[in-house]
């Protein structure tokens, strides 16, 4: 790994980490379900056409776009690990 690569493993790291403290979760995986989860619910609320306040769909398209971020961050971090040997497949499902 250079170290380009290196320090853009330490930053997901550091966030995944963050994420998974935050959570109060052991797993990289759990942190990936919790964003998935909230960014289709949040996405659902703007789909069934209720009347929202505009400052309430605004903040929630701004949390769409956030867990957006941060489900590909998680996944790619997941997708550096399992690479690079450190966790098997089994290890996201515990």
């Amino acid at each position: 790994m250079n170290e380009k690569a290196r320090d853009r493993f330490a930053y997901l790291e550091e966030q995944v980490n963050n994420f998974m403290k935050k959570l109060l979760v052991d797993n990289p995986y759990h942190v990936l379900i919790y964003f998935e989860k909230q960014m289709n619910r949040y996405t659902s609320m703007l789909k069934e056409g209720k009347p929202y306040p505009t400052s309430v769909e605004i903040t929630l398209q701004r949390l769409i776009q956030e867990y957006a971020t941060f489900i590909s961050l998680v996944q790619e971090y997941i997708k550096i690990k399992s690479k690079n040997g450190n966790y098997s497949s089994g290890d996201f499902l515990a």
